[in-house]
């Protein structure tokens, strides 16, 4: 379940623009929804140094600089836009913890994603992919708690029966460590006993010595004088 989701590029296409559309947008965005990431590039470049208060551009600018492959860069541009006043921070910050995540820096992306949901705690995407950066993480139980707030969101998510299927192999696994850890803890346990044992034994055996029960043999001293 590490997979990510493209729902970012959804969710930045449906955002409304509160501000007037040039040229370089119009046709940057046009290009951007018809996944022409070389074409767009330029015209988004363009639009945001027409525009840098559009808290929009910086999501599709930085999502055409992930389709690229430079992900330094598309950080950079949606952190950028964070310092934008509006109402896309949850996004922003979401796109910012998928490329931490496909960089495979997993405690990055959980943070993204913990920003993303305290902005907007009704974002199922990044509760989704923040469990799969904690499955990574081996933050097991935060796992479980993210792919269960996720079917909350999307019930009817066709990926439910995967996900479920992760929760049971998950609790199985936890079951298996507690069992394990128990028998361990039984172990030691048993073998402290026995030390503790053959030690009240040892101390059973041992006579106790007093200056009464030490026999001191003296043999006379042969001394030669001579005159």
């Amino acid at each position: 379940m590490k997979r990510l989701l493209p729902a970012a590029f959804i969710l930045a296409l449906s955002a409304a623009l509160a501000f007037p559309a040039s040229a370089f947008f119009e046709k940057g965005e046009a290009a951007f929804a018809a996944n022409r990431p070389q074409e767009a590039r330029p015209l988004l470049e363009g639009a945001l140094a027409e525009d840098p208060a559009n808290e929009t551009l910086y999501l599709y600018l930085g999502i055409v600089y992930q389709q690229l492959g430079d992900r330094e860069k598309a950080i950079a541009t949606f952190k950028r836009g964070l310092a934008v006043p509006g109402t896309q921070k949850d996004l922003l910050y979401y796109n910012i913890g998928n490329n931490f995540f496909s960089r495979g820096e997993h405690t990055a992306a959980e943070e993204m994603y913990t920003s993303a949901l305290a902005v907007n705690a009704r974002l199922p995407e990044a509760s989704l992919n923040r469990a799969n950066a904690r499955l990574a993480l081996k933050s097991y139980e935060g796992a479980i708690a993210d792919y269960t707030l996720f079917l909350q969101l999307r019930p009817q998510d066709p990926q439910r029966p995967r996900i479920e299927e992760v929760i049971r192999l998950i609790r199985l696994s936890l079951d298996d460590e507690a069992t394990k850890r128990a028998d361990e803890l039984a172990r030691q346990a048993a073998l402290m006993n026995e030390v503790m044992n053959a030690l009240n034994n040892a101390g059973e055996g041992a006579k106790n010595l007093s200056v009464e029960s030490i026999q001191v043999k003296q043999d006379p001293l042969d001394v030669d004088i001579k005159d």
